[in-house]
């Protein structure tokens, strides 16, 4: 792999406008998994998509570098950014990459985000993905689990991960520092 791309989750409007805080691509365990990749020679890319608290799958799409992703892509996403890869490669059955991981990967189910989780599950996207991990926490939200869960039964040969202590993979969020050693394994594993 030489290169990952990133897309990060939807946080809430008060956090993204704080400018204490840092942005969604800056913040939890980007910072740390991207050093971690580049002791590796893997180039990693987290582009701050449009309006994140607010996600518009066609905004998020012309903001993320598609044009990149190639055979020697790994794509990470994590909560609402697995929503929008897993809609990406569903559109796009053309799109493969060496690898997909989908950390606590959320679905807009109660549609409160119009269409940006309208667009039908290719189950064919393993097939195109090379490796395919779900990343999900025991301690994270009923919601959360349960489409890790669905996500598994889709594709029985991913990889699914059940980790604890971890929440919604956000620091403070029973998430202690930026350390994601498993994350780290799954994308550079004994290189």
């Amino acid at each position: 792999m030489r290169k990952v791309l990133f897309a990060h989750g939807k946080p809430p409007r008060e956090k993204y406008e704080n400018p204490t805080i840092p942005k969604p691509h800056e913040a939890n365990w980007f910072p740390w998994i991207k050093r971690q990749l580049s002791l590796h020679d893997i180039e990693a890319d987290i582009p701050a998509l449009p309006k994140p608290y607010y996600p518009v799958f066609s905004d998020w799409k012309e903001a993320f570098p598609v044009h990149a992703i190639d055979t020697d892509t790994g794509l990470i996403g994590f909560s609402a950014g697995s929503e929008f890869l897993l809609r990406l490669l569903s559109e796009n059955n053309d799109l493969c990459a060496e690898q997909l991981v989908l950390v606590a990967p959320w679905r807009d189910g109660a549609e409160k985000y119009d269409d940006f989780s309208k667009y039908t599950l290719d189950p064919g996207i393993i097939e195109r993905v090379g490796k395919l991990t779900i990343i999900s926490a025991l301690d994270d939200s009923k919601a959360i689990q349960d489409n890790a869960l669905h996500l598994a039964e889709v594709w029985p040969s991913a990889n699914l991960l059940e980790l604890d202590g971890y929440g919604h993979f956000m620091i403070g969020n029973n998430m202690k520092n930026e350390e994601f050693p498993e994350l780290a394994s799954v994308l550079v594993g004994d290189q």
